[in-house]
């Protein structure tokens, strides 16, 4: 099974009570927090705030004004947006202003990312295996993050 996940990730510390009044899927690896972005979700906030949430760059699916401001409110100043699918794609953000972009690990280096144990930026963090972004909002007992220790489930309000 490839990889169709979307997610915005920063070192931490971040604004917990912020994710959570969000509803922001997270997981927790190495001192980084990996924010899974799910597109329903994204659409309940973007109606919600009126801010967009796609991206201008073709070679990512999210990057508008709202992940900008998602990042803002739980207290990322740099942080990397990437798309990991059929190209594993990122940018790279300080203080909303995009200073780089191209590969995943590239970008994740540039983070600050260090590749202590594992062959590679990528799998330092264990982005191995997180497949899918939706499954860290979906309802109930169906949500993957119950399966693991260091998510926390994300939740779209209605």
């Amino acid at each position: 099974m490839g990889h169709n996940t979307d997610a915005l990730i920063g070192r931490m510390p971040i604004n917990l009570e912020k994710l959570k009044f969000y509803g922001l899927a997270v997981a927790f690896e190495n001192d980084y927090a990996i924010i899974f972005l799910e597109d329903s979700h994204l659409l309940n906030w973007s109606r919600k705030l009126n801010l967009s949430y796609y991206s201008d760059n073709e070679n990512l699916n999210f990057g508008g004004e709202l992940i900008h401001f998602l990042a803002k409110e739980i207290n990322l100043e740099k942080y990397t947006i990437v798309y990991l699918n059929d190209e594993y794609y990122g940018e790279l953000y300080e203080n909303n202003l995009k200073t780089d972009q191209g590969d995943v690990n590239f970008v994740l280096q540039k983070l600050g990312v260090q590749r202590l144990d594992k062959e590679n930026e990528f799998h330092q963090l264990n982005l191995n295996y997180y497949r899918m972004s939706e499954c860290y909002y979906w309802e109930g007992e169906s949500n993957w993050a119950k399966f693991h220790k260091n998510i926390i489930a994300g939740h779209i309000d209605k």
